[in-house]
Parts: structure tokens; C-alpha cells; sequence
């Protein structure tokens, strides 16, 4: 388990975004790796670069954890990895003007046109760059899809980035089986640049602390039972509650809740539970989100439900 070492809980902080000189106990410059994969190319470029501080970022707990082993294997200290969409932590985890280098390797081109608005490169990801890259940062992209790395130059030359490519990647590049896999079938490999040339601005939405509500009602399964279904939509969000769940002794609620804030989904919990002279609504522990608009929104709308509904 010593990999455990390199994670972090973003989701956790109260204050976003972070110090990442306390985080590394070190000030350094800061380089990410969004979908790193089995880790080997964070790996390589923490290892080449060990006067940098390395953030990574997946969604899939199998690549934290082959990720964390390939590191603790050879030691490094100067990486860490999270699990968390890394569209959304690299406009919520980074200051503007703070990140040094962000390199993609090989994501999802998503080739059908119903599924494009799954492409990690767009329009509002090319903004979040020209805001969080420093004054000499730049962002690579790798894939095997021509077409993907033509598609992705436009949007980074419309928000004001300075664009290179797509040109064949260079030899000599730290390698992923991926790049392996495609020149083994002789597919070509292309690169685009993108260096920052004016700042950006982005609106940051998650962080502050734990959202809870006092509501002075009794604690009534029945009452509390009914709030499943419950949602709201707005322009930029949603949450619908979709299942209420007991403690064996009726003493505690927790409502099973999905959220969205511009595209980035979270699931988890609210707990209902008996305080002092009414009950208390607030995140349960076991998953903890990111305190965006929408999860507080579904704090407020349960604890406003609960009051309507006694007083009707």
C-alpha cells in the first residue's frame, strides 16, 4: 500500500484552489497529466524532471492504483495523483496563471457526432488553459486521429493560444503502449502545441465548506421517505434524489443524490438525521463531492422540502 502516498482527496479541501508548495512542501513548477493511464509517462517525465512538481489525473481507480505501484516501485516523490474528471480539476485545482506544462495522451477522440460533446478538447477546455497556464506554459496533445488534432488546434487558436501542428510526434518522446500499439501497426502519431500568448479567465464554482441545514421538524420516515424524486434543473445544473435509505433503527436517512455542474457529474449522499430540537441535513462522510452549486443546492432543496412538507 505504499503507493496510497502519492493520493489526494481534492474533493476534501475546503480552500481551492490549493497550495500546491505546502502539498509538495516545496515550491516548484508545476506540471499535470490529464488520463495518465498505467502511469508510465508521468512516471518518465517525473523522473526527468525531478526539479517539477507532477499532478496526474484519472478517472478510473484501476490506473490510480497500477499508477501509485509504478511509482512507489522506483521511488519518486514528486508526483501526485487524483481521482477526478481532470476538465474540472484543472480549472478548480490551479490558479490562473500557475501550471507550467498539461500534456494529453491519446484521449477518446469520441469519433461520432452525437457523442462529441464527451471530447475532452473544446471550446470551454482550451478557455480553462488560457487561464491556469503560466506566462511560458504550454499544452501538448497526442493521438493517433488526424482529424481529432485539427479539430482540437481550432478550439485552442480561437481562445487565444498559439498553436503548432499537428506535426508527426517527434522521436525520442517518453512513450505510452498506445504509441507503441499504433506505430506497431505503422499509424501515424500527431502532435499539437498550444502556448499561452494572452491571459484567459475562467469561473470557478466548487470549495467553501461543508454545506449543511438545521430544520426544526421532527425526524419522520415517513415525510423523509417521500423526498425521493425530488430534483431541480437550472441553466448550468441538476440533482434529483433517487433513493432514501434507513438505518435499522429509523434513527438516521441517507438519500442517494446525483448532480451536474456544466457537464461534471458526482454521486453521493445526504444524511437526515435527529439535532437538538428539529434534524440536520448534511453530506454523509462515506462520499464526499465537491461542494459545487449543485450539491448545495440539494442540501438547501431537502431541508426546505422537509420543512414545506410538515407545515402543510
Amino acid at each position: 500500500m505504499e503507493f496510497v502516498r502519492y493520493l489526494i482527496r481534492p474533493e476534501r479541501w475546503e480552500t481551492l484552489p490549493p497550495r500546491w508548495a505546502e502539498i509538495f512542501g516545496r515550491n516548484a513548477p508545476l506540471g499535470v497529466e490529464i488520463g495518465f493511464g498505467n502511469g508510465e509517462f508521468l512516471l518518465e517525465m517525473a523522473k526527468a524532471h525531478a526539479d517539477w512538481n507532477w499532478v496526474g489525473f484519472e478517472t478510473s481507480l484501476t490506473c490510480i492504483v497500477k499508477a501509485g505501484k509504478k511509482l512507489a516501485q522506483t521511488g519518486v516523490g514528486n508526483v501526485r495523483l487524483a481521482l477526478v474528471d481532470g476538465k474540472f480539476a484543472l480549472r478548480e485545482l490551479f490558479p490562473d496563471g500557475s501550471v507550467h506544462r498539461v500534456y494529453v495522451n491519446f484521449p477518446c477522440p469520441w469519433p461520432k457526432s452525437r457523442h462529441a460533446h464527451r471530447r475532452l478538447v473544446d471550446e470551454g477546455f482550451a478557455q480553462i488553459l488560457s487561464a491556469v497556464l503560466a506566462a511560458d506554459g504550454a499544452f501538448s496533445l497526442v493521438t493517433d486521429a488526424l482529424w481529432y488534432a485539427e479539430e482540437a488546434k481550432n478550439h485552442l487558436s480561437r481562445a487565444g493560444l498559439v498553436v503548432q501542428g499537428p506535426d508527426p510526434l517527434p522521436a525520442g518522446w517518453p512513450g505510452t503502449r498506445y504509441e507503441r500499439k499504433w506505430r506497431s501497426r505503422g499509424l501515424s502519431v500527431w502532435q499539437v502545441v498550444a502556448k499561452k500568448a494572452q491571459a484567459g479567465k475562467v469561473e470557478r464554482i466548487a470549495g467553501g465548506p461543508m454545506p449543511h441545514a438545521k430544520v426544526s421538524v421532527p425526524f419522520e420516515p415517513g415525510r423523509i421517505a417521500a423526498l425521493a424524486g425530488l430534483k431541480e434543473t437550472w441553466q448550468d445544473g441538476a440533482f434529483v434524489v433517487k433513493e432514501v435509505f434507513f438505518s435499522p433503527a429509523e434513527k438516521i436517512a441517507l438519500l442517494r443524490v446525483f448532480s451536474t455542474d456544466q457537464g461534471f457529474a458526482q454521486h453521493f449522499f445526504l444524511s437526515v438525521s435527529e439535532h437538538h430540537d428539529g434534524v440536520i441535513v448534511q453530506l454523509d462522510g462515506a462520499t464526499v463531492p465537491f461542494r459545487t452549486p449543485a450539491v448545495k443546492r440539494a442540501v438547501a432543496a431537502v431541508a426546505r422540502a422537509l420543512g414545506e412538507t410538515c407545515s402543510s
